[in-house]
């Protein structure tokens, strides 16, 4: 590690400088304000709770909290500030601490904060960004995220549905656990799916994904007919299709849940079904791509369903035995 940091400042060397810093005319304007205005610039919901929370946390960490307070700090001592800061969330080996387990944490929080610096540049003046020469750590090829096996979708399946009729709450979580699945969502897609956004014409949805754009998904029949039986009993109140049951300190129901919710959902409900997998809401999209891979299902058709922009994702969350998924395999049905 002292060698790696060592390495990682020789790097710097060259921006290790004091560097006058003004900003003459915004000494009033606090940092939490300009964060709120570069996130106005980005359109997905969850990036800029991700953004909010890494650059806050930083300028927190480091008592800043008014534009003129960061002109006080010399250069030189941000850049430390900031390598300083983010290595804090390394995790290594126990055995090999040279080998950093969570890569992409890590290059998020560098993402954030050199985002932001160059915000500050462009709108500010501000004289350089401390993460110029940041080198992103390498990350994996293929998903770490769990995803489950045939047989535990089917005893989860099995588990939810014996408990739709009891409280509008088992049926509400059953149906966000079949659309995580069966449309392969994110959290906050599933959070923020509207009644007037399916069109029973064409048996779709749209839905509003990350990147602020919208993408028309087929609902399977099964679903389609368990959507409006909980509208037709517990959903009248909203436009929204997962909404809060109460709301005790404005009154106001017609709004999604959030993506937290749905995240505590799955980590209350999973231990009672697979105690022995760490299953997250975005294992099931996982588990989609790898179902409809061994499904044989090509590149395009899965695109279509989970948005995303090219193949190198649905590579990246392949992570199928490589020995039990291959084509030499066929090769036994011939000799």
């Amino acid at each position: 590690m002292k060698l790696e940091k060592s390495l990682v400042l020789q790097k710097y060397k060259s921006e290790i400088q004091n560097v006058e810093i003004s900003f003459t005319g915004f000494e009033h304007k606090t940092v939490y304000e300009v964060i709120e205005e570069f996130l106005g610039y980005k359109s997905s919901e969850q990036t800029k709770r991700a953004y909010r929370s890494d650059i806050k946390v930083f300028f927190d960490k480091i008592k800043v909290y008014y534009l003129k307070d960061l002109g006080f700090v010399p250069y030189h001592e941000l850049v430390r500030l900031v390598l300083t800061h983010i290595n804090s969330y390394k995790n290594v080996e126990k055995h090999r601490p040279d080998q950093v387990i969570n890569p992409k944490t890590i290059n998020r929080k560098a993402y954030a904060l050199s985002a932001f610096f160059k915000f500050l540049i462009n709108v500010y003046n501000y004289p350089k960004n401390p993460l110029n020469n940041f080198i992103s750590l390498k990350e994996p090829k293929r998903s770490n995220t769990t995803s489950l096996t045939k047989s535990e979708i089917f005893e989860l399946i099995e588990f939810l549905k014996k408990n739709i009729a009891n409280s509008q709450i088992d049926f509400r979580n059953y149906l966000i656990i079949m659309c995580l699945f069966s449309l392969a969502l994110r959290r906050n897609e599933v959070a923020n799916l509207r009644w007037k956004d399916i069109n029973l014409d064409r048996q779709s949805i749209n839905v509003f994904q990350k990147g602020g754009t919208y993408k028309e998904l087929p609902i399977p029949d099964n679903l389609l007919k368990l959507l409006f039986s909980f509208r037709s009993e517990y959903a009248k109140l909203s436009g929204y299709i997962f909404h809060p049951l109460v709301n005790n300190r404005t009154g106001v129901i017609d709004k999604p849940i959030t993506a937290d919710l749905i995240f505590k959902i799955v980590k209350k409900i999973i231990p009672k079904v697979i105690p022995d997998k760490k299953i997250t809401p975005h294992s099931f999209r996982k588990t989609f791509v790898e179902f409809a891979l061994t499904n044989n299902q090509d590149f395009i058709s899965i695109i279509n369903a989970t948005g995303h922009s090219n193949i190198e994702m649905v590579k990246y969350y392949d992570t199928r035995d490589t020995l039990k998924n291959n084509a030499i395999n066929q090769m036994n049905s011939i000799f």
